[in-house]
């Protein structure tokens, strides 16, 4: 029974405080929507794929050794990768401003569990610049790697020029249904807290759900109806003016 008159009580404060819901979430989803398309700078990514060693294999016995040498070969290009070297190598060829530690922290790796594909991706406001890095990346890492372990089975698989950034964010149909949840959500809460903090009665209903009796009613709102008027005005003409001046 109290579960019902609590929602009872939630769906009155509702109906009663709507106003300031819709404008709560108006205005909430305008500003999101606003901040995360015209202030809040967009996230691109783009991601290019190196294959670390031979996918060729012989006998079952000197399978299973290639199998651990790729494996090797992929954590060892993993570890130069991320190597200040390469970094600061990349910022000279792309004539980035960003520091080598700043251009580090765009850059991520991801490789499964024995697997020769290694996969650089890097994260930039600039599809652009993140396919260049991206590239750039790759190309240096294999070439110092190469000279560094004398290895020549380490190569770019994907590397297609007419392949574009993806966009991670903003995106616009996400970012509408979020605002919208976030505003509907907020205009609820402060709804909440408005009937928190008002202790007027707008109804007989409110006195009496407080145990107060009512003993009679005032209307406040009554406009006064009768104006005063402005009184009509004739000019007499002389006729009438003689026949009323004389007795």
């Amino acid at each position: 029974m109290n579960e019902k008159v609590k929602i009872k009580d939630f769906i009155r404060i509702l109906k009663k405080r709507i106003v300031i819901i819709i404008l709560s979430t108006l205005c909430i989803t305008g500003f999101v929507i606003f901040s995360s398309m015209y202030i809040m700078k967009p996230t691109y990514q783009y991601s290019t794929q190196v294959l670390a060693g031979s996918l060729s294999m012989g006998e079952k016995e000197t399978s299973i050794n290639k199998v651990q040498e790729n494996r090797q070969l992929a954590l060892s290009y993993m570890d130069i990768i991320k190597s200040p070297q390469i970094m600061t190598g990349v910022k000279d060829s792309l004539n980035l401003k960003t520091s080598s530690y700043e251009l580090l922290k765009q850059v991520s790796i991801t490789n499964r569990d024995n697997s020769q594909i290694i996969i650089i991706t890097v994260k930039d406001s600039n599809p652009e610049s993140a396919k260049a890095i991206a590239q750039a990346v790759a190309m240096q890492s294999i070439t110092k790697f190469k000279e560094f372990a004398n290895v020549k089975q380490i190569n770019i698989l994907s590397d297609n020029e007419m392949e574009q950034a993806e966009l991670l964010f903003p995106k616009p149909k996400f970012i509408i249904a979020i605002s919208i949840v976030i505003g509907f959500f907020a205009g609820i809460g402060l709804a909440l807290l408005r009937e928190h903090f008002d202790d007027a009665a707008y109804s007989d209903r409110e006195l009496e759900r407080l145990g107060l009796p009512l003993l009679g009613r005032v209307n406040l709102n009554t406009k006064l109806k009768n104006k005063k008027r402005k009184t009509p005005y004739q000019t007499l003409s002389s006729t009438e003016r003689g026949e009323h001046g004389g007795y």
